[in-house]
């Protein structure tokens, strides 16, 4: 048994199982020809790794808006040893992997195993069965009635937000008599926006904002994206290291491997598991006397709190067990925290850049603002009817999604319809209607791509205009530039929540938060762009940084979103 094995033997066993792969892929590759050969795309960077190399690429942004740009909406692309993968925008292609057909289209095993070892039992490590079971729970309780009893925590995190930075304004306006600061909003929108998801989704504070953060677990969440990214090509082996012996073997596997990198995940997985562990012993002590309405209480406390109420009322066969629920506890911050951050960023950067948006926007705010009792704050209902608020942040979530794709792999062979066919690299064949796409094979659904999409948008489609969305015919997926072009997505026509069964289920939670965030921001400051050079990079989710040139005709870049903020 693999058990048996002594620890210094795992490595010449792993090395065997990667060099039957490797055979296997040649083998095949020189043997049969793959039905998507003719497909046209880029040339393989490298034997080995293919195209790889510059799809997971911090600089890789413009390589995925390109391969739309030059090869159509589906490309073949290159994995690991010759491996022919697909990048897919096509609408009517999309409408098929993502609703019509999706059990055909699986996540991969990478995504899969990966997020079993970070986040335990959770929404993004399940599939199947156990995935619509706990789908089925964790869903309703993002619903907008209790949304909208969360709004007062949104706002209490947003003001204490401003309350800070106004602190920062005023502590630089001693020195400046302009009364602006230069600050690093990325790094502002990151911490707002763990603290919000904390307080509304665990009832947890994780950052007091008027101090330092040392919480171990902010850290953690902060880190994990851009450190799994930078290991993206060594977890494509994640699949084959899961079917080695008991969880406990290959925790020792884990353990011994010599990667800085590697423990640095371990540390952070034991980190955000151990955190959610504590939150939820303690939520269990009080929850049996907690009602939903009672003022006594408080009534809606958070998200994990209803959802483990939810939890207790089903059959036992339908709950969800321990792990489980600290699974979706791990999985909503992390995923609400980073996607946020990432959306609150460009939303500060593009009002920056558009001074005549942004004052359209405060206007607005303010004009509602008027009609409001002493608060001072717009409830869920007012703020959802605002045009440019919402067209502002549809605009920038349709241009600048903050996951730019996502992967499938075929269960078994399909075929899908196309809205534009495909001009096969052979002139002598005709184009194709549709494409059949064998079992095993690797898909990149491209989000970003998609929502850039002329036949959906127009010859417009890549220019950030917020106006779009205010003709009084701007109806997602109806009114479009192609007859019968529409995507499958959730939200406003467009693929940023994604679409089917995977989608986000906390896409209104995230609207909301955006909103009440921005709107509180925009009330009490100006925002302007510096004169710095700003860059966004791909780590899975986007994230800008400052790129400064340097004395030798280099430059060097430091992660930062620096903005000219000026109290009103």
């Amino acid at each position: 048994m693999l058990l048996d094995v002594p620890p210094c033997a795992w490595l010449p066993i792993l090395g065997l199982l990667i060099l039957s792969y490797v055979t296997v892929r040649i083998a095949r590759s020189r043997l049969v020809k793959s039905p998507l050969h003719y497909i046209p795309g880029p040339p393989s960077n490298s034997w080995i790794t293919g195209n790889l190399m510059q799809l997971f690429n911090a600089k890789g942004l413009r390589f995925h808006h390109d391969l739309t740009v030059n090869y159509g909406d589906v490309v073949k692309i290159h994995g690991f040893f010759g491996d022919e993968q697909l990048y897919i925008s096509d609408p009517r292609a999309l409408q098929s992997i993502v609703v019509k057909d999706q059990d055909c289209f699986e996540e991969t095993s990478v995504f899969i195993e990966t997020n079993k070892v970070i986040f335990g039992q959770g929404l993004v490590a399940t599939i199947g069965d156990q995935h619509k079971r706990q789908r089925k729970l964790v869903q309703p309780v993002f619903a907008v009635p209790h949304l909208k009893k969360l709004v007062p925590k949104f706002y209490e995190v947003a003001h204490r937000l401003c309350d800070v930075i106004a602190g920062e304004v005023k502590t630089a306006n001693d020195a400046d008599p302009s009364g602006s600061a230069v600050l690093d909003m990325s790094m502002w929108m990151s911490r707002v926006a763990l603290e919000s998801v904390g307080q509304t989704i665990l009832g947890y504070s994780f950052d007091p904002l008027d101090s330092p953060s040392n919480n171990p677990y902010s850290k953690a969440i902060r880190e994990l994206i851009p450190t799994l990214f930078s290991v993206s090509l060594i977890r494509q082996f994640a699949p084959f290291i899961a079917r080695l012996g008991s969880p406990s073997f290959r925790r020792r596997i884990v353990d011994l491997t010599p990667n800085g990198t590697i423990q640095k995940i371990k540390n952070m997985s034991d980190v955000m598991y151990n955190t959610a562990r504590d939150i939820l012993q303690t939520k269990r002590r009080g929850i049996a006397e907690w009602s939903y309405e009672g003022p006594a209480n408080g009534g809606l406390r958070d998200v994990v709190s209803v959802l483990m109420k939810e939890n207790a009322r089903v059959a036992p066969a339908e709950q969800m067990t321990e792990d489980e629920i600290i699974g979706q506890m791990t999985v909503l911050i992390f995923g609400a925290q980073d996607t946020s951050a990432s959306a609150l960023s460009r939303l500060v950067y593009m009002l920056g850049q558009h001074p005549e948006v942004q004052d359209k926007l405060r206007r607005e705010l303010q004009t509602a603002l008027q009609h409001r009792n002493a608060d001072g704050e717009l409830d869920h209902d007012e703020l959802s009817t605002l045009p440019w608020l919402d067209a502002v942040i549809k605009e920038t979530l349709r241009l600048y999604p903050p996951v730019p794709f996502v992967r499938r792999v075929t269960t078994q062979t399909c075929t899908v319809p196309l809205l534009t066919p495909i001009r096969p690299t052979d002139a002598t064949q005709a184009p194709m209607n549709s494409l059949t796409i064998p079992e095993g094979t690797t898909l990149f659904v491209g989000i970003a791509t998609a929502n850039r999409s002329p036949h959906i948008w127009g010859p417009d489609a890549r220019e950030w205009r917020p106006e779009r969305w205010l003709k009084a015919d701007a109806i997602p997926g109806v009114q479009t530039a192609v007859e019968g072009a529409r995507l499958p997505g959730i939200y406003a026509g467009m693929m940023t929540f994604f679409g089917g069964g995977r989608s986000c289920v906390g896409f209104k939670f995230a609207q909301m938060e955006i909103k009440i965030i921005l709107a509180t921001l925009l009330t009490r400051f100006k925002l302007s762009s510096t004169s710095d050079h700003i860059v966004w990079n791909l780590s899975q989710i986007i994230s800008p940084s400052v790129r400064t040139p340097v004395s030798d005709g280099t430059t060097v870049e430091k992660q930062g979103l620096p903005i000219c903020v000026t109290a009103i």
